[in-house]
């Protein structure tokens, strides 16, 4: 989109919680709204949802940066962001960025230049947690934010003034949105985070677009209407006191079979010992589900971790591809969590296709069944009493925590990066931890000889294991693209571009700070450009960086840094 000069002004509307900047560069041609068909058929210049279009495979069909040229990659603009915790996502659209910011702000930027277009404040209540907002979405003329104090709001995408907002949740019991929506079929699809402390069970809503009105309600865990099997694996448990599972990333969509694909995390307090839960496995708790998008029903469900005692939880962006499998073309759903399995369903029905251990080491599972990804739970590190302490690998820190990992076509492989730590775990009464928990004691994972962090590449197709890249840092998300690359940050400062088939390192460059945001990469004018958000980094970065203390890790600001190739 190009944009001609204007006199810089500022409007100021007192529009609730908005506060639009009037446009420094207007737009020459009139905003195309954004529909269903422009979202499920993407122009490669656009990065217009979660990890790049609805299959969330943070996948860039752009070339022009690519494996003979990417060492000529420099810096060719940089904007300072909001400070508090670091984990931004922007989206782009015909030549404008629209980023999301920590204190849920909003910003409309030139994405060639960095020029600010609008901005959007929400005023937060004061009692609200600090938070990151990771990512939003776009739909037709609308830009859809889930705020700190439970909320979801839609903003006019030409203007940053608010079209329609729409109380979710109370967050006073600690409910609120770490992750963005999901926009399509006139609907937008949230799902809320509940942080340790609250009193409910999360859930996912499904909102009309144009006016916010509730269209259905799915909570994370089994309860009235569901199945007596699914609730009896809570062993007795009241339906309200089934707390959290939380949605703390956003999830994918299927347009062809209107299906939402949304990981769940775990409910607390975590010790099946202090939550009365026995050896139940605790539904729906670590799964992915797989929903109706018109009803919210669960059309199947696959638990990737039952019976969670550490808060091994699994928050993922699920990859939809259609991969060739045994000789036969399956449509696939990938995903992965804390306890470092990579896992592929047949995303139609659910079915385990095969799983892949990532991390060196696991102590949490005796054994999954290779054919139907069955789990045995190693009873060993089971917890039997407080005041005790059990060593698990990998801790909560990983294998997967926030990070993203993504799916390139071209080489039908999957990159994901891994955190090779382990923590003991001691046990506490409850009346000296809600949680049940003091996760303080991390350590190096056997077999890791002190590298942190992975990336590993995978077959598709297999699971077989084709590469990895270990360095002492943990890394973070992950963005491949055309040019046969694959771009992942460390959290300590670096950012490289990887050869996609081999795994060497193409170019690095150290940055201010951890390199915590989800990369993206877009164009403008025929010119590509890769973009990343540095700076403050997250608590789970601060814990991994225990392990490697002679990096001394900065903590700096926010910056979004867009990278160009340079003459």
């Amino acid at each position: 989109m190009l944009f001609g000069r204007v006199s810089f002004r500022l409007l100021i509307a007192a529009l609730g919680a908005v506060a639009a900047l009037g446009p420094a560069y207007a737009q020459e041609s009139p905003f195309v709204p954004v529909t269903d068909l422009v979202l499920d058929h993407p122009d490669p210049a656009d990065w217009l949802s979660w990890r790049g279009d609805h299959s969330a495979r943070g996948y860039s069909p752009l070339d022009q940066v690519n494996r003979q040229n990417v060492g000529k990659l420099g810096l060719a603009w940089a904007w300072a962001m909001e400070a508090g915790t670091q984990e931004q996502e922007p989206i782009v659209y015909q030549g404008v960025m629209y980023l999301p910011q920590p204190g849920n702000v909003v910003q409309a930027l030139n994405a060639k230049t960095g020029e600010l277009i609008w901005e959007y404040r929400r005023e937060l209540p004061k009692d609200t947690s600090d938070g990151a907002t990771r990512n939003i979405a776009i739909y037709q003329d609308k830009i859809f934010l889930g705020t700190q104090d439970a909320y979801l709001v839609a903003l006019d995408a030409r203007t940053g003034s608010v079209v329609w907002e729409t109380k979710v949740a109370d967050y006073q019991q600690r409910a609120r949105f770490s992750a963005g929506p999901i926009a399509a079929d006139g609907k937008v699809f949230a799902g809320l985070t509940c942080n340790v402390g609250t009193s409910i069970a999360c859930f996912l809503t499904a909102h009309d677009a144009a006016t916010g009105t509730l269209l259905w309600r799915r909570e994370s865990v089994a309860g009235p209407g569901d199945p007596e099997a699914h609730n009896e694996t809570w062993r007795g448990v009241p339906y309200e006191n089934r707390k959290k599972g939380s949605f703390w990333l956003t999830g994918s969509y299927d347009p062809d079979l209107k299906l939402l694909y949304w990981t769940v995390s775990s409910s607390y307090p975590y010790p099946e010992i202090l939550k009365g839960t026995g050896a139940g496995e605790v539904l729906y708790t670590n799964s992915l589900l797989a929903l109706d998008a018109e009803t919210g029903a669960i059309r199947w469900f696959f638990q990737m971790q039952p019976r969670d005692n550490f808060d091994m939880d699994h928050q993922d962006n699920p990859i939809l591809a259609d991969v060739l499998i045994g000789g036969t073309e399956r449509k696939v759903v990938f995903t992965l969590g804390k306890t470092g399995i990579l896992w592929a369903l047949d995303r139609e029905t659910g079915t385990h296709l095969w799983n892949r251990q990532l991390v060196t080491y696991q102590n949490i599972f005796e054994n999954i069944d290779p054919e139907t990804g069955a789990i045995t739970m190693n009873e060993k590190i089971i917890p039997r009493e407080v005041r005790t302490s059990q060593l698990v690998c990998p801790g909560m820190r990983g294998g997967k925590l926030w990070q993203t990992d993504a799916y390139n076509p071209l080489t039908n492989t999957l990159y994901s990066p891994v955190s090779n730590e382990c923590i003991v775990f001691e046990i506490l009464p409850l009346e000296v931890s809600v949680s049940g928990l003091n996760y303080g004691q991390i350590e190096h994972m056997e077999g890791s000889g002190g590298q942190v962090g992975r990336l590993a590449a995978v077959s598709a197709s297999t699971g077989e294991l084709l590469w990895t890249y270990d360095q002492r840092a943990a890394i973070g998300s992950i963005l491949t693209t055309a040019g046969e690359l694959v771009f992942a940050g460390d959290l300590y400062r670096y950012f490289r571009a990887f050869d996609a088939e081999t795994g060497r390192v193409l170019w690095e460059l150290p940055l201010n700070g951890p390199v915590t945001g989800y990369p993206i990469s877009y164009a403008v004018d025929g010119k590509q450009y890769v973009a990343v958000g540095v700076g403050e980094g997250t608590g789970g970065q601060r814990h991994l960086a225990l392990l490697y203390p002679e990096l001394k890790t900065p903590v700096a600001s926010n910056v979004l840094m867009v990278f160009a190739l340079g003459e």
